[in-house]
């Protein structure tokens, strides 16, 4: 029996051993209803035993106003039914051994909103478009961070890199009282302030960057907001927490946060320094970047200088802090000043130390057409980093009805990283040296003209540059250089963007809600390169090859103007868009200097159907043409690795695509079920692929433009809360399928097909007890087709405990398995993890033994397939440890 199956025969019998004693019980179910029989959704329904005094379960109603509470033991029981706008009702009620049906009637009742007073005991609480979660109603005890909070909150998910999702949208942000301190940076905030302070978290549905757009912009944006404990926010406050390795490993983690909220100035200031992994939230290149993608005003995202040569380390299926060896030092510092009553300026700066080491084996196997060879490489990498960013930004009410916000970003940093290679028994060492530096000022003025009519005026500046200078120690081109006698290369490269913008956008929201929106502004890139391909002869001369230097500018003016309008009828909508865009460009280098003028229109039309409130069908079409960027541009050769050459296509052009969207939603992420599919066709006229000549020591890619590429995606998940197992169960698939052609070693273009499926479960428990699990499994296959066939199956199992046996002691243990069908040998590895904490009376300290990779695995490997090879990479990973650890509130 192979051993993927035995460990799936222990997953299901863990999990019939886990829930068997949950199968029986009784419950009390039934109907919700106002004065005329309309279902109320969202209805608090709390069982208190018979004391009235301690909460057994509570729930809330679905949207057609449907409860049920499953109960363990028969009894007398208090039972509350509460609702915003509604008399509460409470009563006694005995439960024999068999369920009760209880059908309610609230009575609507007066309401006055000059002060809202939201009871303690209630777990959720729904206004219009903002949920509020009591916090300490979802802790499950081991929770450190706010990260590990919001894991525990319905319909939130945090991914492992700490992208936060409400359903299947990330959010847009995370705020602290209401105050933005990291825009779009948030996971700095949720991987190191202590989850202890927080008493609730607001969640809120279509939420407006700008306040003047509420109600009229057509948002789709959710935010979270956190609530502080009225006495964390007396004076200062904050934490300081400690961890040390106990086997010898030197690890450590020391982290602190310290905080201020008054009238006239908040303050939030952050340390972190670590060893044992953990990306603290520094590596997001943008964390104080002005912009918010998406967002009306928005001008110039996504605007950013391109690096040549990238040698950063890996990123594995794996959790990173398993194969990250870092040396990180983080401190962020924060301040927002309330001037007066109409402006706010908020300060920000951050500055991040790291060290990196990533250890790699590999050995990758070559099929193209007749010709197979292999490759084995070992590399031992390690990279120093700098990052400083300081931000400031403005923000003052000029009227109740107009605004003005400048935001002002300045970021400096540099790499440094030095590779130790052998390959094919050849040592090379290879340096990079990479500087960065970047200013960003956006200003957005607005002014609502009236209550449904708002105007929006942006302008942004950009300023990036970004030298390399590369080195290898060794020469591997004897073939392309034939008359050369090489001992080592150098590349010296330069990327400088300049970026101009501004635009007026308009929105006019109708009384039958239907919205007008007409956009119009100037976009103007210009771009720089330079590099130089040099060869370093044995006496120290230096050769120039004539076709490995650029020396180029690239410049683009967009005019462009956006009309919008989107009609609502009772259970169908209809929103036609139109951008149009006048195109100049000019490519300006050594041998060309020429310039084009192109117009074109980008036209989309979306409709959606709403069967119900739980059904909802959305359909879209819309066809794109993209100007080519610098990165598919430049005329001659450049390095991109220490034995890859890329070139692109030495001239402007524009490529189109169209694409069909399909969405199908049944409920929504508040219910207790809820599904999303989502199904999407692209259909590329023409797009960039590569002429390629491959061979054991160097490749060579030509950027090219072919026609016709085809790709077609779907996914879906569906969630379900079964109340008589007290737990969530969650499906996931996953289907990819893409054909594109390709040129390998001067033969004709070649057709690549490649399929992937991907599918798994997770089930997560609710108990109130002692203990609660969460554990899933998951499958990917890869299939690439070309003149040969590659295909890989992995999976990735996990199972998590968790156990509180007091307020004060809770433990957890996690189990992850992973497995890969393609492996000769190591096919599966196990991972063990352990936490305790043991909160004392004082509740002001905690003591915590952690241990990660209890099982001492050294290494781990993987496989990887392309269109042309497959590969087995072996990486060095983080031994076993385990932390003692201190954290002091005050």
């Amino acid at each position: 029996m192979s051993i993927k199956i035995k460990f799936l025969k222990k997953c299901y019998l863990s999990l019939l051993l886990l829930t068997g004693n949950f199968l029986f019980g009784q419950a009390i179910k039934g109907v919700i209803t106002d004065s005329l029989q309309n279902p109320i959704p969202f209805v608090n329904i709390i069982v208190k035993d018979s004391t009235n005094q301690n909460i057994v379960k509570y729930t809330t109603s679905d949207l057609g106003g449907k409860y049920r509470i499953a109960l363990k033991n028969a009894g007398h029981y208090y039972v509350e039914f509460k609702a915003l706008s509604y008399k509460p009702y409470s009563e006694f009620i005995k439960i024999a051994y068999t369920d009760i049906i209880k059908n309610m009637v609230l009575l609507n009742q007066v309401t006055e909103l000059n002060e809202v007073i939201v009871q303690a005991d209630r777990p959720i609480v729904v206004k219009k478009d903002t949920i509020i979660f009591r916090a300490s109603a979802f802790t499950k005890g081991n929770e450190t961070v706010v990260e590990e909070l919001l894991k525990q909150i319905p319909g939130l998910t945090v991914s492992a890199d700490g992208t936060i999702k409400v359903g299947n949208q990330e959010i847009s942000k995370v705020m602290v009282e209401g105050d933005d301190f990291f825009d779009k940076g948030y996971k700095l905030l949720t991987k190191n302030l202590n989850a202890d302070v927080v008493e609730k978290i607001e969640l809120y549905q279509k939420y407006s960057n700008n306040k003047l757009l509420k109600d009229i912009e057509d948002s789709n944006k959710v935010a979270l907001n956190l609530i502080l404990k009225e006495d964390r926010k007396i004076d200062w406050f904050g934490n300081l927490s400690l961890m040390h390795d106990i086997t010898g490993e030197s690890r450590y983690e020391t982290r602190g946060n310290l905080m201020r909220f008054g009238k006239k100035a908040k303050h939030y200031f952050l340390a972190n320094l670590n060893n044992i992994g953990n990306n603290i939230g520094g590596q997001d290149r943008f964390i104080v970047d002005a912009s918010n993608t998406a967002s009306v005003g928005s001008v110039g995202d996504f605007e950013q200088s391109n690096e040549l040569i990238f040698l950063d380390g890996f990123n594995l299926q794996l959790s990173e802090n398993r194969y990250n060896f870092n040396n990180a030092e983080l401190t962020s510092l924060n301040t927002i000043f309330n001037l007066s009553k109409r402006v706010k300026l908020k300060t920000s700066a951050l500055f991040n130390w790291d060290e990196n080491q990533f250890i790699q084996n590999s050995t990758q196997n070559f099929e193209i057409n007749e010709i197979n060879f292999t490759n084995t490489e070992s590399s031992n990498l390690f990279k120093k980093l700098f990052r400083g960013e300081g931000k400031l930004d403005f923000d003052i009410d000029l009227t109740s009805k107009s605004s003005l916000k400048a935001d002002f970003v300045y970021q400096n940093g540099n790499k440094d990283v030095n590779t130790n290679l052998n390959f094919n028994d050849l040592l090379i060492n290879e340096t990079l040296n990479q500087n960065n530096e970047r200013f960003d000022a956006k200003t957005i003025f607005t002014n609502k003209l009236s209550k449904s009519k708002v105007l929006v005026s942006s302008a942004r500046y950009l300023y990036e540059d970004r030298p390399q200078t590369y080195t290898a120690d060794n020469f591997l081109f004897q073939e392309l250089f034939p008359d050369s006698d090489a001992s080592a290369v150098a590349q010296n490269s330069n990327n400088t963007m300049q970026f101009a913008g501004f635009e007026t956008h308009y929105l006019s929201r109708a009384n039958n809600n239907n919205l007008f929106e007409v956009k119009a502004g100037y976009a103007y890139r210009e771009d720089r390169l330079k590099s130089q391909f040099n060869l370093i002869e044995e006496n120290n001369s230096i050769n120039q090859p004539p076709d490995y230097s650029n020396n180029l500018k690239y410049r683009t003016g967009d005019f462009y103007a956006t009309s919008k309008y989107k009609a609502n009828f009772k259970s169908f909508s209809i929103i036609a868009n139109l951008d149009f865009h006048q195109i100049i460009n000019n490519f300006e280098s050594t041998l060309t200097d020429d310039q084009t003028t192109s117009f074109y229109i980008n036209p989309s039309i979306s409709l959606g159907y709403k069967f119900d409130d739980n059904n909802n069908l959305n359909l879209r079409f819309q066809n794109n043409i993209t100007n080519t960027s610098l990165i598919n541009a430049f005329e001659n050769f450049v390095l991109t690795n220490y034995r890859g050459f890329n070139k692109g296509l030495e001239r402007f052009d524009q490529i189109s695509a169209s694409a069909w969207t399909l969405n199908y939603t049944l409920g929504k992420w508040t219910n207790k079920f809820f599904a999303n599919f989502n199904a999407m066709y692209i259909k590329n006229h023409d797009f960039f692929s590569t002429n390629s000549v491959v061979t054991p020591n160097y490749t060579l890619s030509n950027t090219i433009v072919v026609k016709d590429r085809e790709m077609l995606m779907f996914n879906g998940t569906t969630d379900r809360y079964f109340e008589f197992l007290q737990s969530n169960f969650k499906v996931l698939l996953t289907y990819t399928k893409s054909n594109f052609k390709n040129s390998v070693n001067s033969e004709e273009l070649r057709q690549v097909n490649s399929e992937n499926y991907s599918y798994g479960f997770e089930l997560r428990s609710a108990f109130d007890g002692l203990f609660n699990y969460h554990l899933g499994s998951k499958w990917d296959t890869f299939i690439i087709n070309t003149t040969t066939r590659f295909n890989n199956t992995n999976n990735v199992s996990f199972i998590d405990l968790n156990f509180n046996f007091s307020d004060q002691l809770n433990s957890s243990l996690k189990t992850e398995h992973f497995y890969f069908g393609n492996l000769d040998s190591n096919k599966s590895y196990t991972f063990i993890d352990f936490e305790t904490k043991y909160k004392f009376k004082s509740r002001d300290v905690t003591l915590s033994l952690t241990g990660k990779n209890l099982l001492n695995n050294r290494t781990f490997n993987e496989v990887f397939i392309s269109d042309i090879s497959a590969s087995t990479q072996s990486y060095q990973i983080l031994p076993r440890f385990i932390l003692l650890g201190l954290d002091f509130r005050f």
